[in-house]
């Protein structure tokens, strides 16, 4: 940190999982329904494409969209979108081969109506219509997919395809949430059907199916289902499914021994309050998924609760119950456990954030973890909404551990392998319905990407806000004679690769290597004509030492390893830097499994700090104005392993000749670091760290600290040559060599220092025009801003 810039990641965030995050498409008009849409069922090497929809507007239909993934993409150029429907109100789909052709169609409802208090009849106003839009067998090239219709109820909001009581064809299963409005039954009272639909076929099945027949499978059980899970061939060869909603978790399956429909209440979710049915609120369950543990494909329960609920919570097997859907038909092996509570909108209610869950199957864990979406909250409150992960640590005792995955409101979730075949990413839409509930921001579709955790000898880099995190093995993770090594940053014609070696072993560098900066442990340089220096977090307090090494060089880990920064200078480069068009800032870093495309193509530009909103606001406001200064921000450094063990923070500071970063303290961010200023190029040579005596509790003068004399007079300078680093400026507790004292507030105690470039004095502050470049030198140094705990002894 320096001059009051310190960049971190959102409050309540924990970092134990690697998550990278890609934009898909934003801003868009609306969001409601995101699915992960395999195009063809024939062509196992493409990745799942997505469609993502609003549910639209009273005077604008919604347009349905197709997103190509730019893996199945000869020319991938990001996701491609093309339009495949324009639909009033659409809710639910899925997806099913109706054709036989090997290419996937989409079975969507729509005209649902405006709202639940204003739902299109299926009499009167064609409402609730069920259609399956033929897939054409390429993704671009027709605007809109052909329409059939299959059929109509009113308040129709989910469907799923299946096998439910033939084997025969694909049949689709129709859930209308509500059987007629809400302003005609308040209390929710009256149930709505689960209908079946199947499909008959002529003589030529690719033309698809030419009538739909109609039976109702439950017509008076169940009220406001919200959400349906398939579980294939869970019935012999048929499909049971397990839906959420007033009732709670209910089981449905065909009976073919008695050709009857059958359910079982798993769980009540949360319970019906007293006083119902004047209690005009929801209850039961919102969503459910169903999580593998080990060779257990019904493990667990997921759910969130209630409709449009509040309440994250899990059903948990009993010991001795049997593995397996069979599980789910008796009740008493399942007891239900709350683990996370969003909070309802208000005391009254039940509703809340939550809108789905979905599992998550990772290849390094013997347990599918599971993901809830939360749409947001109407006051903002970005801690209530986004996505987050839960994966489960002891389900005996119903403890997960939990993630934040993404900050943006999220409606729904569609997990695939967008990425990697085999790795589960998750899409997520944002919930933006006006009329009921639109977020802070407009809406946008994104994929984040999950690491794999366990391997904790590689280096993960994942975004973080406008940085990058950067998640390093620990030393006792990598075995003798390996090194992880990782180029990461491109910075004024220099590349900063990062290593990891383990306890007491050694490694000659590359001759490319000029420098070593270390960020946790010690190193020990061995030269080539014999000599040796040693290397750790920091030179002596107040002092300066240069971390120059010959080509070639032999270095060796001390007794807890090391991770230090290589530094590659360009042969190239032009010096002394004359321009600020010439510092280049931008990622190093290849685009690998544990690398994802938008962390390697990251650029960290330089901003003007008098255009940054801390320099523009507040005390410090204008204090900045016309310098050429400047900051690019950069990388957050973790251990890769669940310590959540931060080394450093890393950003990047450049000043013009004969100017001032401006004395500064860090008394007010109450926030513990240690910051070390490491000089990638001193521009005239002489710039440095000037500071004030310890003993100064006085301010210094804003005007005067302009002048070289007043300067002089009251600060000691570290000068700071190339690729040399400055030891501890910070107040050092009494008998000790480096341990810092703390103000009350927790932040480090700093005396009033700043940045100086050469030259200072010699010019009028600001100055104005601005040095041409023939006059122009640049200083471009590092700010690594180690936790105050690396610095006790």
């Amino acid at each position: 940190m320096c001059c009051g810039n310190e960049a971190s990641a959102e409050a309540g965030t924990h970092t134990s999982q690697s998550v990278s995050e890609t934009l898909v498409a934003g801003p868009l008009p609306d969001g409601y329904w995101v699915q992960a849409f395999p195009f063809s069922t024939t062509t196992n090497s493409d990745r799942p494409d997505i469609i993502a929809y609003g549910l639209g507007f009273k005077d604008a239909p919604s347009t349905v969209r197709l997103f190509t993934n730019p893996l199945n993409d000869s020319r991938p150029s990001g996701w491609k979108v093309s339009e495949i429907a324009s639909l009033d109100f659409p809710v639910g789909m899925t997806f099913a081969d109706l054709t036989g052709d090997g290419f996937n169609d989409v079975i969507i409802c729509d005209r649902y109506g405006p709202s639940m208090d204003d739902l299109w009849s299926a009499d009167t106003q064609n409402g609730g219509r069920v259609q399956w839009l033929r897939n054409p067998g390429k993704r671009a090239g027709q605007p809109f997919w052909q329409a059939n219709k299959i059929g109509n109820s009113t308040g129709m909001h989910r469907l799923q395809a299946g096998h439910f009581t033939t084997t025969d064809v694909v049949q689709v299963m129709g859930l209308p949430i509500i059987s007629q409005t809400l302003k005609q039954d308040p209390a929710h009272q009256v149930p709505a059907p689960v209908i079946i639909f199947t499909p008959h076929y002529g003589e030529d099945r690719s033309k698809g199916p030419s009538s739909w027949n109609h039976s109702v499978a439950f017509p008076s059980q169940f009220r406001m289902i919200h959400d349906v899970k398939l579980l294939p061939r869970s019935n012999g060869n048929l499909d049971m499914v397990v839906v959420s909603g007033q009732e709670g978790i209910v089981l449905l399956w065909f009976d073919l021994a008695t050709s009857r429909w059958q359910f079982n209440v798993i769980g009540e979710g949360i319970p019906k309050p007293s006083g119902y049915p004047e209690f005009h609120e929801f209850f039961g369950c919102g969503s459910v998924d169903i999580c593998r543990v080990g060779n257990d494909d019904v493990g667990y329960i997921a759910t969130v609760e209630a409709f449009h609920g509040h309440i994250v919570a899990v059903y948990v097997k009993s010991p001795g119950a049997p593995k397996g859907p069979s599980s789910l038909k008796n009740r008493k092996y399942w007891t239900r456990h709350i683990i996370d509570d969003f909070g309802p909108l208000d005391k009254k209610t039940l509703t809340g954030p939550l809108h789905h869950v979905a599992k998550i199957t990772a290849a390094d864990s013997d347990s599918e973890a599971f993901a809830v979406a939360c749409m947001g909250v109407p006051s903002g409150d970005r801690s209530r909404q986004g996505v987050y992960l839960y994966r489960p640590v002891d389900l005996v005792k119903s403890t997960f551990e939990k993630v934040k995955v993404t900050g943006e409101s999220a409606g729904r979730l569609a997990v695939a392998g967008y990425s990697t075949a085999g790795r589960m990413d998750i899409a997520s839409l944002s919930y933006y319905v006006p009329g009921y509930f639109t977020g802070p921001d407009p809406p946008q579709l994104r994929i984040d990407v999950l690491g794999n955790k366990n391997d904790l000898s590689q280096i993960y880099a994942t975004k973080l806000d406008q940085e990058v995190l950067l998640r390093v093995p620990r030393p006792s993770a990598i075995q003798p004679g390996a090194v992880a090594k990782l180029p990461f940053w491109t910075l004024a014609s220099r590349t900063l690769v990062v290593f990891v070696l383990s306890k007491n072993d050694r490694t000659v560098l590359d001759s490319s290597i000029a420098a070593v900066k270390v960020i946790y442990g010690e190193l020990t340089v061995t030269n080539a004509d014999g000599s040796k220096s040693t290397h750790s977090l920091a030179p002596a307090p107040k002092t300066a030492k240069s971390t120059l090494i010959q080509p070639g060089t032999s270095v060796a880990a001390g007794v807890i390893g090391a991770v230090f920064i290589g530094i590659v200078p360009d042969k190239n480069a032009l010096t002394p830097i004359t321009s600020m068009k010439n510092v280049q800032s931008a990622s190093a870093m290849p685009h690998t499994d544990t690398i994802p495309q938008d962390v390697a193509s990251s650029t960290f530009p330089f901003a003007r700090v008098d255009s940054l909103p801390w320099a523009k606001e507040g005390p410090d406001a204008g204090k900045w104005d016309d310098f050429e200064f400047y900051n690019a921000l950069g990388f957050h450094v973790y251990f890769n392993d669940d310590s959540v063990e931060k080394i450093v923070h890393i950003q990047a500071w450049t000043l013009g000749l004969g100017e001032t970063a401006r004395f500064h303290v860090h008394n007010q961010t109450g926030r513990s670091f240690c910051e070390i200023h490491y000089c990638l190029t001193n521009g005239g040579g002489s710039a440095g760290m000037r500071y004030f005596p310890d003993s100064f509790s006085g301010k210094p003068d804003p005007k005067e600290e302009l002048t070289k004399d007043y300067v002089e007079q009251h600060s000691a300078l570290v000068k700071v040559p190339d690729y040399s680093e400055h030891g501890p400026l910070w107040i050092v507790q009494p008998h000790t060599t480096t341990t810092p004292q703390l103000l009350p507030n927790g932040a480090v105690d700093y005396p009033w220092h700043a940045w100086l470039a050469s030259q200072f004095g010699d010019y009028k502050l600001p100055i104005l025009p601005p040095l041409d470049t023939d006059k122009q030198k640049f200083d471009v140094w590092l700010a690594f801003e180690f936790p105050s705990s690396a610095f006790q002894y």
